[in-house]
């Protein structure tokens, strides 16, 4: 939560400086830019936009932190997708205020179109992959039983023979105190975190269930459950069998 408050004041900061300012070398590509191409930017003009952005993105970070701190029951992935339109919008609206891809009368230059490449692949990239990612670790977790190990599918997936398992428990949601290789989203915890015990575990948890499998094993121990509360108590029963 912190870190996002962090970032959140980071942004704030950023876009004063580039805003009101006028920390314009703060502003890629244009730092960079020959006087002569520097003179053709509406530079204040672009400015005033990174700071929008700057100021939206910090205002999105604290939305989300409030929501991680007081654990409401708000889905995230409407906040994520949001501020990839939102900065891809700004993006493409700043081109517009650039002289070295449209003219005075607002056409393309000779070879205008080019300079436009690069943030267009990057966009495909923001409202693809990104989206694809967040849609791939909401996914449920799929679990298979074979005859020497459990199967855990998908991201972070882990196989897990039965020999290597030390203990089974049927248990609770396990305190958590920072990700530290994983994904949170609506309700679902993925991947690597630490506990407020400081234990570095494995999750593979719905927050919306409430029993919760402990295996403690040769790797990281693992917390999972499945979608409902009876199929993880019967993936609890089916696992302590074997």
């Amino acid at each position: 939560m912190w870190v996002l408050v962090i970032a959140a004041v980071l942004m704030f900061f950023l876009g004063f400086a580039v805003h009101r300012l006028g920390w314009h070398f703060l502003i890629s590509g244009y730092n960079t830019m020959k006087q002569e191409r520097k003179d053709r930017v509406d530079i204040k003009s672009v400015a005033r936009l990174i700071g929008i952005m700057c100021y939206g993105i910090g205002v999105i970070f604290l939305l989300i932190a409030a929501i991680e701190t007081f654990r409401l029951n708000i889905p995230l992935e409407p906040f994520f997708i949001g501020l990839l339109l939102f900065v891809v919008v700004i993006l493409w609206r700043a081109q517009a205020y650039d002289g070295n891809i449209f003219d005075e009368s607002g056409r393309f230059r000779p070879g205008g179109k080019k300079k436009l490449i690069p943030l267009a692949l990057v966009s495909v990239l923001l409202l693809t992959v990104v989206p694809g990612l967040l849609i791939w670790f909401s996914q449920p977790t799929e679990v298979t039983l074979t005859e020497s190990a459990l199967v855990i599918e998908g991201a972070y997936g882990q196989t897990v023979p039965y020999d290597d398992m030390t203990a089974v428990m049927l248990t609770s949601f396990p305190g958590v105190e920072r990700r530290q290789n994983g994904s949170v989203t609506t309700g679902r915890f993925t991947g690597h975190f630490k506990t407020i015990y400081k234990e570095d575990v494995l999750l593979f948890i719905n927050r919306d269930v409430g029993p919760v499998i402990r295996i403690d094993w040769s790797g990281k121990p693992i917390y999972l459950n499945l979608d409902t509360e009876a199929a993880t108590r019967a993936l609890y029963e089916e696992v302590i069998e074997r």
